[in-house]
């Protein structure tokens, strides 16, 4: 499923949150200079687990071509899930991107997620350009950036 944005649509929600590294992710700081992907997800998530590996290769590709864009996996606590075991599979995976803790659910409730995976396209402007409610692949999300920033 899709959900498509436009000129009119209103900014973004904004948010702050720690990332697992330590450092400090502010959606509105990147309004102007970067565009964003936020990805929802939880570790025992089957199509969440499946899609990751795109992501990191998305991430990779994206920097490569200095592409101004920020990727962040928000960990939405789901059942028995923990940020430990978060941290463990971004880990497993190798995963160099953003990753932060939605614990209370308050983000994806901003963004009205109720399906995962979920992801957020927000241009440079604030707006979100898209929503995604499926399984994404490498290609899909660089063509998703590529039209987000006119290309």
């Amino acid at each position: 499923m899709l959900a498509c944005g436009g000129d009119n649509e209103p900014k973004a929600p904004d948010f702050q949150l720690t990332q697992f590294d330590g450092s400090e992710f502010r959606l509105s700081s990147q309004a102007g200079e970067n565009m964003t992907v936020l990805n929802f997800w939880y570790p025992t998530c089957p199509p969440c687990r499946e899609e990751m590996p795109s992501f990191e290769a998305a991430w990779q590709r994206l920097q490569s071509e200095n592409q101004e864009v920020k990727f962040l996996g928000l960990f939405v606590p789901q059942g028995f899930d923990s940020e430990q075991d978060a941290r463990g599979f971004v880990a497993e995976l190798g995963l160099t991107y953003g990753f932060a803790t939605d614990l209370h659910a308050r983000i994806a409730e901003m963004y009205q997620v109720e399906v995962y995976p979920t992801t957020v396209f927000i241009d440079k402007s604030g707006r979100v350009f898209k929503t995604q409610i499926s399984v994404l692949d490498e290609e899909t999300i660089i063509g998703i950036v590529d039209e987000m920033s006119g290309g």
